[in-house]
């Protein structure tokens, strides 16, 4: 038994020494991308506008509301963020609910009552995705990869959203 223990160590170290000197393959350097879903994004954005028309009006109160006609389908939910011209201190956000392509907001105060006369800068937001939309408005819009206009966008992660900033006289 004794006379196997030096053969297993010398066939180890044969064994060893064998890789050594050997050319290591050199690395590859070619730039490659994978998992890219969208190749190029940069028609999203043509087509006809999403957002036709906007018309704010006032209540008697002086409570503004602010509706429109838009070519999202049915069930889209659209953010809607309100800055005065230059600032960026938010006076009001809320979310409508596209129904028969027209959307209405809710009354719409800011932090001292209703808004002054005065012209503001609108976001208008919309993610589609399942938390965002819904599976019901999603299936019905594959996903959103069919939608296209200005505004239509890729979110980080690939999916499609929609933004669009204007300035307008409330």
């Amino acid at each position: 038994m004794k006379p196997a223990r030096p053969l297993v160590a010398a066939l180890a170290t044969l064994l060893s020494l064998q890789g050594c000197g050997r050319k290591q393959p050199e690395p590859s350097h070619d730039l490659s991308f994978e998992n890219v879903r969208e190749p190029d994004t940069s028609g999203l954005s043509k087509g006809r506008p999403l957002i036709n028309t906007v018309e704010a009006y006032r209540g008697g109160s002086g409570v503004l509301r602010v509706r429109g006609r838009v070519s999202f389908p049915d069930g889209v939910r659209i953010q809607v963020s309100i800055y005065p011209q230059g600032s960026k201190q938010l006076v009001n956000r809320l979310q409508v609910i596209v129904q028969d392509h027209r959307f209405e907001s809710p009354p719409i105060i800011g932090p001292q009552g209703p808004l002054p006369r005065a012209t503001y800068r609108i976001e208008y937001l919309a993610l589609f995705n399942d938390a965002w939309q819904g599976e019901a408005v999603m299936r019905r819009i594959d996903g959103g990869r069919d939608l296209r206009g200005p505004g239509i966008t890729r979110d980080r992660v690939g999916g499609a959203a929609f933004y669009l900033v204007e300035e307008r006289a409330l």
